[in-house]
């Protein structure tokens, strides 16, 4: 009967991801009545303790005897919880969302930021759980890249078009609304939001697709890699022109940038310096230009006139961010409720430079929106999440002394570490002046990229204790990695 049971919750811990999946319609579209679907986030951590608390009794009590039995092959030698750098700041931040239940002063209003940053979290751990095994992560890969073509598809048909840029209001013109006013996309997508959640898997499918293409050119086979590298490549196409096509600001400057700093990356130390001259003669020759009035015949005159580039709204985000700096003064221990910053500020915090009856969704800027809706402390564990995820994937570019992956002559670590790392960072660099709330239904996105970072790093991490155990340490792994890139 013992062992029954033990077979039953066994069985039910290893489809942990099933039960998430099946949970995550009633935490992504919440209501008070369906609030306690949030527990199951926490009973999936219980029966995974009660699993392997069974598991370590049945080892020490066939200590010193190989078990041939009828469920070995159902053992998880693991904690309750995957041990991972992050899980200091994951604490602190669900303390700060408990908290943020005291302070915000109507919690159906905060409910579906709590529920969603509560999925995002079971997420974030049953990623990095997947990871465990090689094959695992790259399910994992495979559903977030999925998931971001199809945030590029839902927001093709479901945004609410603004056009900025002269020759892209033709096409976005002809596209018909299909989705809007479906659950979820009511009144349309907001184009900059789409974009800010696009940027955490453009990069990362584009040095997927060159990957599998020089691969597959070497090679000259017509076989799996080549019908994978079409269509990564096709994906990575459609993405980036949804991406164009959203016209905004933040993203493109976060991308350009982005690009910039891997392209800084990639060249040869000496060639780094030299390259840093390229934006400074342009920004002297832009200058030049300007003082002998020439500026004006040239294509990209007038760019303050184009809405895309215009500056019109700096002064008005500027009042938004001054009015969040007000919340954060009056609330910077508990923060003011998570997403109840769109309610309280036309009450509390009054702006003037536009119409008070416009809907202000957010702080324009993550950090400050943290801050609004989870106090200070809850910022500190928000950077410490950017902080640590930057540091493992340092630590992985660093570590040349393991075959992580399990198609060598295709991948090189170094190609994922480029790719996940642009996504964090082009976000964040889109962060500064554009927002998605902590919480939200894009935020998932980020949550399965910090999975997919601390599963990375944590085969790194147990290949190089194997290979220091064994003393299998190949010596000229990185300069086979540096060939093969």
């Amino acid at each position: 009967m013992r062992e029954k049971i033990s077979f039953v919750l066994i069985w039910l811990d290893r489809l942990h991801w099933l039960w998430l999946v099946l949970a995550a319609p009633f935490l992504l579209f919440p209501s008070p009545s369906r609030s306690l679907v949030m527990l199951v986030i926490p009973a999936l951590w219980l029966l995974h303790w009660v699993v392997v608390s069974l598991e370590q009794g049945a080892n020490s009590h066939q200590a010193g005897k190989e078990d041939h039995g009828q469920y070995s092959e159902f053992r998880i030698p693991s904690p309750i919880i995957p041990q991972t750098p992050l899980n200091g700041a994951l604490l602190l931040m669900a303390t700060m969302v408990l908290v943020s239940l005291w302070a915000t002063y109507d919690i159906a209003v905060s409910l579906s930021a709590i529920s969603g940053t509560v999925l995002g979290i079971g997420v974030y751990y049953a990623f990095v759980r997947l990871s465990l095994r090689i094959r695992g992560w790259w399910m994992c890969l495979t559903f977030f890249l999925i998931s971001i073509t199809g945030l590029a598809i839902v927001g093709l048909f479901g945004i609410t078009w603004i056009a900025k840029i002269g020759f892209l209001s033709p096409i976005i013109l002809h596209i018909p609304p299909l989705l809007i006013g479906l659950p979820g996309v009511d009144e349309g997508l907001h184009p900059n939001e789409v974009a800010g959640g696009l940027l955490w898997g453009i990069g990362l499918l584009w040095c997927l697709s060159f990957a599998l293409i020089r691969s597959w050119i070497v090679a000259r086979s017509r076989g799996w890699k080549s019908t994978v590298s079409a269509v990564s490549l096709a994906a990575s196409i459609f993405v980036t022109g949804v991406f164009v096509l959203t016209q905004s600001r933040g993203a493109y400057i976060g991308l350009v940038l982005t690009l910039s700093v891997l392209i800084l990356i990639a060249l040869p130390p000496k060639w780094r310096w030299y390259s840093l001259a390229v934006p400074v003669l342009t920004i002297i020759l832009g200058m030049q230009l300007a003082s002998r009035g020439e500026a004006g015949y040239i294509w990209f005159s007038n760019l303050a006139e184009v809405p895309t580039f215009s500056l019109n709204t700096f002064s008005s985000r500027l009042e938004v961010w001054s009015r969040a700096v007000y919340g954060i003064q009056d609330f910077p221990f508990t923060g003011m409720g998570m997403n109840t910053f769109r309610k309280v500020v036309s009450v509390l915090y009054p702006v003037f430079t536009f119409s008070s009856e416009l809907d202000i969704p957010h702080a324009h800027n993550e950090f400050l929106q943290v801050a609004l809706d989870l106090g200070i402390p809850g910022l500190v564990a928000f950077i410490a999440l950017y902080l640590g995820t930057f540091w493992m994937l340092f630590q992985i570019w660093r570590d040349c002394s393991s075959q992580i992956l399990p198609i060598p002559g295709v991948f090189s670590h170094r190609w994922l570490v480029v790719g996940l790392g642009s996504g964090l960072l082009g976000h964040l660099l889109y962060s500064l002046t554009d927002a998605i709330q902590l919480g939200s239904k894009y935020g998932l996105l980020f949550w399965m990229l910090l999975g997919l970072i601390a599963g990375l790093h944590r085969q790194s991490q147990a290949q190089n204790h194997v290979a220091a155990t064994d003393g299998s340490v190949l010596a000229n792994k990185c300069e086979m990695d540096d060939l093969n890139d």
